[in-house]
């Protein structure tokens, strides 16, 4: 008797929705960038506009390659190419310049970039790759709980050295997310996780910035970065002052383009345009979860995990500095800061989310005899 095909299982409308909320993040980033740095002398509104557009364009660039790469060759390269991108973390150390007492840039052709954007990018395939592989060992320590959490390991090694705690405290959260979610068991994270939190806090406490961070984050006042941008955020009010019309971003807010991005973004578009980026970036953790409910292969399906978690973790680290619910990390909002290597990683990210979704949904579907279930 013939087979009866069934209908798929997966679908991929979803996409829609999630493109549509990064296009949107990505224009309002656009509109951010002018109003930030266009009133500058040396770099003007259309400077601004060509400046963060080729962020974009490098970013659309990596979307398109990551969306038409078969997931079998970026799956077969995951591994090498995160151990390449792990060691370019420990080079700064070694070869780069200090910055405010932490070597976390990378000097190539004239150009400026930190490799952790590169590494923790790969950690996520790599870990995707390793948890898809060991199967039904996934929860056992020496195929399940040892090579997941050995890559971010050997990621956060690198990182301390930067010295760079909140990377660091992202990725092996980042990784742990998927290992727990994939299977691993709770009970073989207690006793590393004991000892990494009392090396953290060592670590952290050597460190003058660190420990005032904390201070200040015990105890914000107006004029502390955290500060600045609480007093940025109540004066937008409900509809904020209007695009371009905001004070705050003329040298009182720090790095009003990267990292306290959405202090501009709440005064000059009030509580509604905030509301509307939290809309946005809670679209795109909706549709990756039910992406990965859809989902039937298991890289696939950790792929879309891992790099969902990734844009809404490094989301939510972001707006709780800004807002004051954590201490100042220099931590890019997704999309919207002017930072470029973390456009492009984000965007590729998508690139892969799509990529994934729609090689599952094209995959041969099940068939189903009559009279069977």
């Amino acid at each position: 008797m013939t087979s009866v095909p069934m209908p798929p299982r997966r679908h991929v409308r979803e996409l829609d929705w999630l493109m549509l909320a990064v296009v949107a993040l990505c224009c309002l980033g656009l509109a951010t960038a002018v109003s930030v740095s266009g009133p500058t002398e040396t770099a003007g509104p259309l400077g601004a506009m060509k400046s963060q557009g080729t962020k974009l364009l490098v970013g659309l660039v990596g979307f398109l390659f990551f969306t038409i790469t078969p997931l079998a060759t970026i799956r077969r390269l995951a591994l090498p190419a995160f151990v390449l991108g792990a060691l370019l973390c420990y080079l700064p150390r070694l070869v780069g310049n200090p910055v405010n007492g932490a070597y976390r840039w990378l000097q190539v052709a004239g150009y400026s970039f930190q490799p952790v954007e590169f590494a923790r990018f790969l950690m996520v395939i790599a870990v995707a790759s390793v948890l898809a592989r060991v199967g039904t060992g996934v929860s056992t320590f020496m195929r399940g709980f040892l090579p997941s959490m050995g890559c971010a390991f050997l990621l956060c090694a690198g990182l301390f050295l930067q010295p760079d705690h909140g990377n660091a405290l992202i990725a092996f959260a980042l990784a742990a997310c998927m290992s727990l979610c994939a299977g691993v068991r709770f009970l073989h994270f207690a006793p590393f996780a004991a000892a990494g939190l009392i090396g953290f806090i060592a670590l952290a406490t050597r460190h003058d910035y660190v420990v005032g961070r904390l201070t200040d984050f015990l105890d914000v006042k107006p004029g502390t970065q955290v500060g600045q941008a609480m007093v940025a955020i109540a004066a937008g009010g409900p509809f904020g002052v209007g695009i371009g019309q905001g004070w705050m971003k003329m040298g009182y807010v720090p790095e009003a383009q990267n990292d306290f991005v959405f202090a501009v973004v709440a005064e000059e578009l009030g509580y509604t345009g905030s509301l509307f980026v939290l809309a946005l970036y809670t679209v795109i953790g909706v549709v990756g979860y039910r992406l990965v409910l859809q989902t039937r292969d298991p890289f696939h399906r950790f792929c879309i995990f891992g790099f969902t978690l990734m844009i809404c973790m490094q989301a939510a680290m972001n707006l709780m500095v800004v807002s004051g619910c954590a201490p100042a990390k220099g931590i890019d909002l997704p999309f919207v800061s002017s930072g470029g290597t973390s456009i492009l990683f984000c965007l590729s990210a998508i690139g892969i989310i799509g990529n994934a979704a729609r090689s599952d949904a094209a995959s041969p579907a099940f068939t189903l005899q009559p009279g069977r279930l």
